[in-house]
């Protein structure tokens, strides 16, 4: 079975880039002189004359036409078909796109402002933005306490210091540090993070960084190239780059109870890249390196979080130190299938295996081993559904959940609240 694995370097593997001018065809007619005692050999020759002479005319206009619009024409070949724009068809500049029109499977591909790099020339914009991130921790078991060393990536995203990364990268952590690509290792704080979206932000007191820029996930094409920057297996190989393509967007996939939404890459991912770049040929972040899968048999399946997401995360965390207005009910547990029905001789619909204490699941009553089998009255078979009907509400009001116990039902009214992360 495929498995999805944290890239942390100390666990399992990684998520864890002939102008043509017009000849001014100048027309010279010449005109013979008439004298004034025309001779009658001129007179008789004149009208073989005149003929040349139209004739003459009449093939160099169309000779100038012809020249005109194969100008024309190698332009516009050049223009829609040239190695440096991306794939064939229409190309639009964003100064000339209309953000209603961004489609990601439409015909029209956007292209930004500004030329394609090689992967050399992105390496060396974006390379300096990349950062190793030391987590100095601590892992406990049933006997004791052990101290841990895990290194993971970074992007800086401000001149200040500013810098995002994954929150596995950075969760548990005593003290954090980081790496500069000039080698230079800096103490950092954590600024916020978003663990249901897998983001965190740090910060170093350092200022006239080199920071990334952002891409617009949106637009990322399959087949389009990707680059990898970051640090697998640790800081003695920090900096490495990888390309490959992208292979699909939009893939939806559940890693620890979280359901995430990402772009998938074939470039090399590996214990160590998590929270590293992913960057398209204009040397543009497009993604958040975060997970690959890891299995038997597999390779060159590794997932980003889309820099659109990252960007709307990363603005409310820098601010608040959270995302701001996501709703929480307060349970975890897993979906009771049909099958897993039959077998457990529980009701189909959400088993409740965790309540949060302080969230409205909890305070008001719904415990753990309770089967959720409606919300505001509507039959529910899966954590989705759940949420599709949390989503509508807003943060204060109460949703009715009902719950099965025993041989009963009972229905909660639970207060819908926001979202905050636990402390460290």
């Amino acid at each position: 079975m495929e498995e999805l694995n944290n890239p942390n370097n100390n666990e399992e593997i990684i998520e864890t880039n002939s102008e043509v001018t017009d000849a001014e065809a100048g027309f010279e007619t010449e005109i013979d002189a008439i004298t004034e005692e025309p001779e009658i050999e001129i007179i008789t020759e004149k009208p073989e004359i005149e003929k040349k002479r139209k004739t003459n005319s009449v093939i160099a206009i169309l000779s100038a036409a012809l020249i005109i619009c194969l100008t024309v024409t190698t332009f516009l070949a050049f223009k829609l078909y040239s190695p440096g724009n991306k794939g064939s068809g229409s190309i639009i500049h964003s100064s000339e796109f209309d953000k209603e029109d961004k489609i990601n499977n439409s015909g029209e591909q956007f292209v930004p402002d500004g030329k394609q790099l090689t992967t050399a020339e992105v390496a060396v914009k974006v390379g300096p933005s990349v950062v190793g991130i030391v987590n100095k921790g601590v892992a406990t078991n049933m006997f004791f306490q052990q101290e841990t060393t895990s290194v993971g990536s970074g992007v800086i995203v401000s001149e200040d210091g500013y810098i995002v990364t994954n929150f596995h990268v950075i969760a548990n952590n005593r003290a954090l540090n980081v790496i500069l690509n000039t080698g230079e290792e800096i103490p950092a704080t954590v600024a916020g993070y978003d663990e249901r979206s897998d983001l965190a932000v740090i910060k170093i007191e350092k200022r006239g960084l080199t920071y990334a820029t952002f891409g617009d996930s949106s637009q990322v094409m399959v087949g389009e190239k990707a680059i990898a920057i970051g640090n697998p297996l640790g800081t003695e190989l920090m900096g490495t780059v990888t390309e490959g393509i992208i292979s699909a967007v939009n893939r939806t996939v559940t890693v620890e109870n979280k359901t995430l939404t990402l772009i998938q890459t074939d470039a090399a991912i590996n214990n160590g890249n998590s929270g590293g770049a992913l960057v398209n040929s204009y040397g543009e972040i497009i993604g958040i390196n975060s997970v690959k899968m890891a299995a038997a048999g597999v390779e060159g399946i590794g997932f980003a979080i889309p820099s659109n997401t990252v960007k709307n995360v990363i603005d409310d965390v820098i601010e608040f130190g959270y995302v701001r207005g996501r709703l929480v009910i307060g349970v975890y547990g897993t979906n009771i299938t049909e099958k897993l029905s039959g077998y457990y001789n529980l009701p189909v619909g959400f088993y409740v295996s965790e309540v949060t204490e302080g969230y409205g699941a909890y305070l008001s009553g719904i415990r753990p081993g309770d089967v959720i089998v409606k919300c505001d009255g509507k039959k529910i078979e899966t954590i989705d559904d759940i949420n599709e009907i949390r989503d509508k509400h807003n943060v204060g009001e109460t949703m009715a959940i009902t719950v099965s116990r025993g041989n009963e039902e009972l229905t909660y009214n639970v207060k819908l609240m926001e979202e905050r992360p636990a402390e460290q």
